[in-house]
C-alpha cells in the first residue's frame, strides 16, 4: 500500500517574527499591482485584455508591484540569511557538545530554510508572470545548470541595491536579482523590458570592488578559464573567498556564452518529431482547462468539516485535509485506505483487499510537489489569497491521485492508445535524458501514443504529470494529444 509520509513542517517559531504577516503583504502588494493601477485609472478588470491603454496601465502596475515587491523579499531573505549562517556555527558546537539544546536549534534552522525556500519561490513566480512565452524553458533549462550556493548576505546585498536603483529608472522594465531565484541562475541581475514590439531580456553581471577586478584581469589573462593551479594559487594569495569568487565569475562567463546555444527546439533525434514540436511553436493552440477554480471549494469544505474529496474525469481524486481531519485519520496512511473505499464502495473490507491496495496509484503531496519541483504552478500561484496561506503555511493539506490506468481507459474511447515507454525503449530515453521516470510508474520513461490514423508519438512523462505541475484536467491533457494527431495530418 502507498505511503505517505508524516511530515511536521516547521515556518512559525518563537525565536522568529511572524512570518504569515509578510506573506499576506507581499502577496497582495506584489500581485494585486496590476489590478491596483487599471482601477486607478478608472479601467475595469478584463479591459486590459482589450484595450491597449489599459493594457499599458496593467503592465506598468504589474513592474511596478514586482519590483518593490522584490526588495522587500530580498531584505528579509538577506536577514533571514544572516540568521542561518550564524545558527549553523551554533549548531556545529551544539553536535560537538552533545547538548540538549541541539534540537531546538534544528528547529529553527528547519524554520529559516522553509521561509527563504517560500520566498524564493515566491520570486520564481514573479519570473515566471513576467517572463516572455517560451522564455521560461530557457529558465528552466539553466536552473539545473546551478553549481556552488548563493553568495554571502553582504554581495546579495549589493546586487539587491542595484537592482533597486534601476528599477526606480523605467516603468517599462523590471530588474530580478538571479540568487533571488531557483530558475534563473544565469548573471546576477536578470533585465525584462517590454514595449509595443514585445518583451526582451537581458542579462547583468554585478562585480564590484577591486577584488574583483583583480579576479577578472587573473581570469583575462588566462583566457577566462581557470586551472587547478590557478585556483591554489588565488587561495594562497587572496583566501578561499576569492577562490570561491573566481570560480563564481568563470562560471557567469561560461553561462553568458551558453546562453543563445541553449535557446533551441525539443531535441529530438526523430526527424519527424522535430518537425511536429516546429509546428506546435507556431500553432495558435487552446490552453489547456485546469482545475484551479475548484481548489477554493474544496478548502473550504476541508475546513467545515475537517476533510473534503473530488474526483474529476472519472480518473482523477484531489483530497483536502484539515488539521481536524488530519486528527481523524490518525495515521496519515490511513488516507490510502480510506480513499480505497470512497472510490469502490461496493467492497468490503477485508484482509484480501492487501493486493488491491498496493496497486493503487500513489498519493502526491499537491503543495509540497508544486512548492519542490521548478517546472510547477507553485502555490504561491493559486487563488484566493487565502487558500494560498492555507495551504502554505500547512492548514489545509491537498493530496492528489492519478489512475493512470483508469486514464489509458477514457483515452481508448476516444481512439486514442496509450502504452508507457519501458523495457529497451525506457532505458534508451533514460540514458539520453528525455524524459524522467513517471510518478507512481517508476519503470516507464514516457507515454507513446497511437492515433486512429496509424501515426505514432511519444511524449515525456512530465506532459501527463500536467495534472500535478500545472493542475491540468485529464480531459484536457487527452484534448490537447488529439490536437497533436490534427496538426500531423496538416504537416
Amino acid at each position: 500500500m502507498g505511503r505517505i509520509k508524516r511530515e511536521k513542517i516547521i515556518i512559525e517559531h518563537p525565536d522568529l517574527e511572524p512570518f504569515e504577516p509578510s506573506l499576506k503583504t507581499f502577496l497582495e502588494w506584489g500581485f494585486d499591482g496590476g489590478i491596483r493601477a487599471i482601477k486607478a485609472a478608472g479601467y475595469k478588470l478584463g479591459d486590459e485584455v482589450t484595450d491597449a491603454n489599459a493594457n499599458e496601465c496593467f503592465r506598468k502596475g504589474i513592474f511596478s508591484s514586482f519590483a518593490q515587491t522584490q526588495s522587500g523579499i530580498g531584505w528579509l531573505f538577506i536577514e533571514l540569511e544572516r540568521k542561518r549562517l550564524e545558527l549553523s556555527k551554533q549548531i556545529k558546537q551544539l553536535r560537538s557538545d552533545r547538548s540538549p539544546a541541539l534540537q531546538g536549534a534544528l528547529e529553527l534552522q528547519e524554520a529559516i530554510i522553509n521561509r527563504q525556500a517560500i520566498l524564493t519561490r515566491l520570486i520564481d513566480s514573479i519570473v515566471r508572470i513576467v517572463f516572455p512565452e517560451g522564455w521560461q524553458a530557457l529558465t528552466i533549462n539553466l536552473s539545473f545548470q546551478r553549481s556552488g550556493c548563493r553568495p554571502g548576505p553582504d554581495e546579495l546585498l549589493r546586487v539587491l541595491a542595484v537592482a533597486w536603483g534601476q528599477n526606480q529608472e523605467s516603468d517599462r522594465e523590471i530588474h530580478i536579482v538571479s540568487d533571488l531565484t531557483n530558475i534563473v541562475q544565469m548573471g546576477d541581475i536578470i533585465r525584462i523590458r517590454w514595449d509595443q514590439e514585445g518583451v526582451y531580456v537581458r542579462l547583468q553581471e554585478v562585480k564590484t570592488g577591486e577584488m574583483n577586478d583583480k579576479l577578472g584581469d587573473l581570469i583575462d589573462s588566462g583566457g577566462g578559464t581557470l586551472s587547478i593551479t590557478d585556483l591554489d594559487e588565488i587561495e594562497s594569495k587572496f583566501g578561499l573567498h576569492a577562490r570561491e569568487q573566481a570560480s563564481r565569475i568563470v562560471r557567469q562567463r561560461d553561462k553568458f556564452r551558453e546562453f543563445d546555444a541553449i535557446w533551441q527546439l525539443h531535441a529530438t533525434a526523430d526527424p519527424f518529431e522535430k518537425k511536429l514540436f516546429e509546428a506546435l511553436a507556431v500553432e495558435e493552440l487552446k490552453p489547456m482547462p485546469t482545475y484551479l477554480s475548484l481548489l477554493p471549494d474544496l478548502v473550504a469544505d476541508a475546513k467545515d468539516r475537517g476533510m473534503s474529496v473530488y474526483g474529476i474525469d472519472g480518473c482523477f481524486w484531489l483530497i483536502a485535509l484539515a488539521e481536524k481531519g488530519r486528527a481523524r485519520l490518525g495515521e496519515l496512511k490511513n488516507l490510502h485506505h480510506w480513499l480505497f473505499h470512497l472510490k469502490y464502495p461496493q467492497l468490503e473490507c477485508r484482509i484480501e483487499e492487501i493486493e488491491a491496495l498496493n496497486r493503487q496509484p500513489p498519493l502526491i503531496n499537491l503543495t509540497a510537489h508544486n512548492m519542490n519541483y521548478l517546472r510547477t504552478r507553485s502555490p504561491l500561484m493559486w487563488y484566493p489569497k487565502d487558500l494560498v496561506l492555507d495551504v502554505v503555511m500547512d492548514r489545509i493539506r491537498i493530496y492528489a491521485q492519478f489512475d493512470l490506468d483508469a486514464f489509458f481507459e477514457i483515452a481508448s474511447k476516444r481512439n486514442l492508445k496509450l502504452a508507457f515507454v519501458t523495457g529497451k525503449e525506457g532505458e534508451e530515453t533514460r540514458r539520453t535524458k528525455a524524459s524522467t521516470p513517471m510518478l507512481g510508474k517508476q519503470r516507464a520513461y514516457g507515454v507513446k501514443v497511437k492515433f486512429s490514423s496509424g501515426r505514432e508519438l511519444k511524449l515525456p512523462s512530465a506532459f501527463l504529470q500536467l495534472v500535478y505541475s500545472e493542475l491540468v484536467d485529464p480531459t484536457g491533457i487527452l484534448d490537447f494529444i488529439a490536437s497533436l494527431d490534427e496538426i500531423q495530418q496538416r504537416m
